[in-house]
């Protein structure tokens, strides 16, 4: 489980309390966010990631040093302890552990979040097609992305 900030993480852990405590969950979650952590209610370990923007006033640089020292970063995750699959519901940080999960044989499953009504986020539009499960929360957004499934809202 891939959990950011706000919104996206309230979304997963709703997805998470759904799924229960049957499975083994490894949360990644951004080095800077010191709440996500206190909020997790079903047990698992918990993996620090570098955001790609830790700070609105980053240069586009250090961006893309950030997203690819997350991407190294995820390949050892996904070696050290294989998950089956990767799920995030819209976080920025997704982007670079997608991209090393389906370089190392992990499935995907992107969900939308519930507040993109008419469109895709970034994260979604970078994201589009190059997931196994690509989910959004509103079916008038299904109906207008092909290649999207609706899922109903998760909150």
């Amino acid at each position: 489980m891939i959990l950011g900030r706000g919104g996206h993480t309230a979304q997963t852990f709703a997805l998470v309390d759904y799924l229960g405590p049957e499975f083994d969950y490894l949360y990644l979650i951004g080095i800077l966010d010191p709440l996500t952590p206190k909020k997790i209610k079903i047990p698992g370990r918990i993996l620090p990631v570098i955001p790609p923007r830790l700070l609105p006033q980053d240069s586009r640089v250090m961006s893309v040093i950030r997203t690819l020292f997350t991407l190294v970063l995820s390949i050892v995750y996904l070696l050290l302890f294989r998950p089956k699959i990767a799920i995030s519901c819209g976080t920025g940080l997704t982007v670079p552990i997608f991209f090393a999960a389906r370089v190392m044989g992990v499935k995907t499953v992107f969900i939308e979040s519930m507040s993109r009504v008419e469109s895709l986020s970034k994260t979604g539009r970078l994201l589009l097609g190059k997931t196994d499960l690509f989910v959004v929360q509103w079916s008038e957004l299904a109906d207008r992305i092909p290649g999207v499934t609706y899922g109903g809202q998760l909150l």
